[in-house]
């Protein structure tokens, strides 16, 4: 037998008492009396023999001490039909990602159903059942270990707030796991909105809408327009929840520091995404913000965004060329004359350079030792060197080329129609650089990475190529190679969309225009030893000249899943779960026990004294 409260058994100790009373009793005393007719007349009719009161005293004492003892009992919850698969330690994984802070026609947010939910489960569990408690978000963090202390994991389940964060549950579940295999008998409880995976042995505890309607902002990207001056191009991606009943329409609002600058109206089936590419014309450092206008939605930390207009600085350019292509130049002085590159020109026998640039480009040569510290741009090599195998072939007209990649970055807004090439270059390449462009069967032009090192590599000559040079989409892929190329250089340090959970170095305030899912507001946060986690969604500005943007962007808390109606409540089928409720058999028992004890002892002692 094990005792569900065996603290109380210490009461014990008041046995004491009454043993104490019955050894040090009074004696009865010895009183002269004229008379003993009325005394020999009440024995007469109360006639009892020696041996027969000194057990009745004896028995008084005994019932005494077990009325007690019973009542002892009943307090300290005996468990005896506890049963081998019984629980005796719970770990708790509560989802705090964005998708928790959904709303239903009531305004309560997931998170806070799910609160309710564990903790009508943690008030049913008996004082002994060990308990931990896990949040995760995009990071797990252990708020209780193995612990007895019931009121407390409560109180820090009260304390926990959804944050616009995705969220990733695979690391909680492992340390959840590792908790549970400290205990035997230990359940691990999770409740979500996403189904954990089948892979953990959990009891799933779903708390998702069972009519979600949310439409969220899933792509983002700003980078000034290669060819225009004081002109900016955003990227944004809209997407509709897969659980939606039914066709959305929702209104896509960008402003510029206060006036409309794009207004956007988009209807969206459930799960479907719409793409849009958006001019704007601002001055650097001005705010962007992106605002999403649905009617019933029910989830707000993805339809608002702010950035500010890149302040990027030019970027550097190292350009080798053994034979330098006038229709390359040409492309080149469109980007240095808006101010988008500082141009390093020189021969071959220049290399390597002095000062280390942001892009290296080569032109119908490559150097014989490959440099690995910077990305590179290859066009038209006649030989091969690192990774990049090529050799010179006769020139081969194509009339048209063929598409292989066209949401690649290197082809953003470039089209492939009308455009007719002529190949110079046979090319062979790693596994890991995607074509982006075929004519014929070959691979013309082509991007990715190489142990980590960003390269592009065309095998087309512009100048003999009769549609190519002078159309547009020319200069636009080279500008778009070189913004690609150099996407982690400190130029575009600026353009860069960083995504909540992350951290960011700071020494100084950081202050924020911030979306908090409903309207942009002001704020700030002070970084702790020169970091900061980023759990805001909104532009950031701190330090001389440093600023940024920070956003969700994240398909998966967008599409927000739909209770299903036979939503299991565990993964895997486990033993039954036994509550307090199920310990109350014993401790009524020895209450009436007492109970009747305690009416025997009054009945049988305390009628009229005999003398």
């Amino acid at each position: 037998m094990r005792f569900l409260s065996p603290s109380y058994l210490h009461l014990l100790w008041l046995a004491l008492i009454p043993l104490l009373l019955w050894l040090f009793r009074r004696q009865a005393k010895r009183v002269p009396v004229s008379t003993l007719l009325f005394f020999k007349s009440l024995a007469r009719e109360h006639q009892e023999s020696a041996w027969l009161r000194r057990i009745k005293k004896w028995l008084s004492l005994l019932l005494t001490l077990l009325v007690l003892f019973f009542a002892i009992l009943a307090l300290a919850r005996p468990s005896g039909n506890l049963s081998a698969d019984a629980i005796s330690a719970v770990v708790m994984v509560v989802d705090c990602s964005a998708s928790m802070a959904a709303q239903d026609l009531q305004g309560q947010t997931r998170l806070d159903a799910a609160k309710e939910r564990v903790k009508a489960r943690i008030r049913s569990l008996p004082d002994q059942t060990v308990v931990s408690l896990i949040a995760f978000d995009a990071r797990s963090r252990v708020l209780l270990s193995r612990s007895r202390n019931h009121r407390e994991c409560l109180r820090l389940l009260e304390e926990l707030a959804p944050a616009p964060i995705e969220g990733k549950p695979e690391a909680a579940l492992t340390v959840a796991q590792r908790l549970a295999d400290l205990e035997t008998h230990s359940r691990i409880w999770m409740a979500s909105d996403e189904q954990p995976p089948s892979s953990t042995a959990v009891d799933w505890i779903p708390v998702a809408l069972k009519e979600p309607h949310n439409v969220g902002l899933t792509g983002f990207q700003i980078r000034h327009s290669p060819l225009a001056r004081d002109r900016y191009e955003a990227f944004v991606k809209v997407s509709a929840s897969a659980g939606n009943k039914s066709k959305t329409t929702t209104t896509l609002e960008v402003s510029i520091s206060g006036r409309i600058a794009q207004l956007r109206e988009l209807d969206l089936a459930p799960g479907e995404s719409s793409a849009l590419i958006l001019p704007l014309e601002g001055v650097r450092g001005q705010q962007m913000e992106i605002r999403l206008k649905t009617a019933g939605d029910c989830f707000g930390w993805d339809d608002g965004l702010a950035a500010p207009l890149p302040k990027t600085k030019p970027l550097t350019v190292a350009w080798f060329a053994e034979k330098p292509d006038p229709f390359t130049e040409l492309a080149l002085s469109a980007l240095i004359e808006n101010g988008r590159i500082e141009m390093r020109k020189g021969a071959p026998k220049a290399w390597p350079p002095k000062e280390q640039p942001d892009v290296y480009v080569f032109e119908h040569w490559l150097p014989k030792e490959w440099p690995t510290d910077r990305p590179v741009i290859a066009l038209t090599p006649q030989s091969s060197s690192g990774p990049l195998q090529a050799r010179t072939i006769k020139s081969v007209p194509y009339d048209g080329v063929r598409s292989v990649q066209p949401d690649h970055p290197v082809l953003f807004r470039a089209s492939s129609s009308r455009i007719a090439i002529t190949q110079t270059t046979l090319l062979t390449l790693p596994a890991s650089i995607e074509p982006l462009w075929i004519a014929g069967s070959e691979t013309v032009l082509a991007a990715g990475e190489s142990n980590g090192q960003r390269f592009v590599v065309t095998a087309f000559s512009p100048s003999q190529s009769e549609q190519l040079a002078l159309l547009p989409s020319f200069p636009l892929i080279l500008g778009n190679a070189l913004y690609w190329c150099a996407e982690n250089s400190e130029a575009l340090t600026d353009t860069r969309t960083l995504h909540t959970g992350e951290m960011l170095h700071a020494d100084a305030l950081v202050q924020w225009h911030a979306w908090n899912g409903s309207a942009f507001i002001e704020v700030s946060d002070d970084p702790a030893h020169g970091l900061l986690a980023l759990n805001r969604i909104g532009s950031w500005e701190t330090g001389p000249d440093r600023s940024g943007a920070c956003a969700l962007i994240s398909a998966a808390e967008t599409n927000l899943p739909a209770l299903a109606t036979d939503a299991a409540h565990s993964i895997q089928p486990t033993a039954p779960i036994i509550t307090a409720s199920a310990f109350s058999t014993w401790p009524k028992r020895l209450i009436w026990l007492a109970l009747a004890l305690l009416l025997a002892e009054s009945f049988l002692f305390h009628r009229k004294a005999v003398y």
